[in-house]
């Protein structure tokens, strides 16, 4: 199952942890897993390359993590926006793929 966190502080969302493998079907043909890497992939190379915003966008194979984390607050509320549409994304996935796909919120 992929468990994807979000991050808030004070109502602002300040990152998220995308984590694990939907094992809906193989590598090869899984398409939670490519739906949900394709999203987080976007929206990193959206936050860094096109909005500019300081952010930390990691991967990790081995432990099948990614995090994306503002590294400062965000003034334009770009990072907020970019942040909800990939929630929102994932919720539509969650509410077609409950048992592959978790979303969860954590206050910070």
């Amino acid at each position: 199952m992929i468990i994807a966190q979000f991050f808030y502080a004070k109502g602002h969302c300040t990152g998220c942890t995308v984590m694990g493998h939907a094992d809906y079907a193989e590598s090869s043909a899984d398409i939670v897993c490519a739906s949900v890497s394709s999203a987080v992939q976007t929206v990193a190379n959206l936050m860094t390359e096109i909005y500019h915003l300081p952010i930390l966008a990691e991967e990790n194979q081995k432990t099948a993590t990614i995090v994306i984390r503002l590294e400062k607050s965000d003034d334009s509320g770009n990072a907020d926006r970019l942040f909800a549409g990939l929630e929102m994304q994932f919720q539509l996935l969650e509410k077609t793929y409950p048992k592959y796909i978790q979303l969860k919120h954590m206050e910070v």
